[in-house]
């Protein structure tokens, strides 16, 4: 998707051209069948965050333009959005979309609400946390 932006920003060299339509996450899944292993929601998010850094640097060129992740930075991260229960907790496990078995979690604070996203990071030394987003009801 990245590469897509770089190519047309290359041929424009002015400003955000609305009328180029980008394709979807899910037209990128022919050309690149790893992708069918990552749930659609997750693959949103990322195009999201692209756009919004995209905006980003049209608004102040100081941000500087996206760039693709580097090899040497070993954080890695998605987000997935809870959509009609596809994420859930319970009995201190946790369960993710696209995968087939409840994953085990230590929680470190009980919560009351509802789940809205979950982010799955991995650091450095290959332990892997995740961070609950929950709409509490005051």
């Amino acid at each position: 998707m990245l590469a897509d932006k770089i190519n047309s920003y290359q041929e424009s060299q002015k400003n955000i051209d609305k009328s180029i339509k980008y394709p979807t996450p899910a037209q990128y899944k022919a050309e690149f069948p790893f992708l069918k292993e990552i749930d659609s929601l997750a693959l949103a998010n990322a195009q999201l965050n692209l756009n919004k850094a995209y905006a980003n640097f049209f608004r102040d060129k100081s941000v500087g333009f996206p760039k693709f992740k580097s090899k040497k930075d070993h954080h890695r991260s998605y987000t997935n959005n809870n959509q009609k229960g596809t994420v859930y907790m319970e009995n201190g496990y946790i369960k993710l979309p696209k995968l087939k078995t409840l994953v085990r979690i230590k929680q470190h604070r009980p919560f009351f609400g509802l789940i809205k996203s979950v982010t799955i990071f991995q650091t450095p030394t290959s332990k892997y946390f995740a961070s609950v987003l929950v709409e509490e009801n005051e």
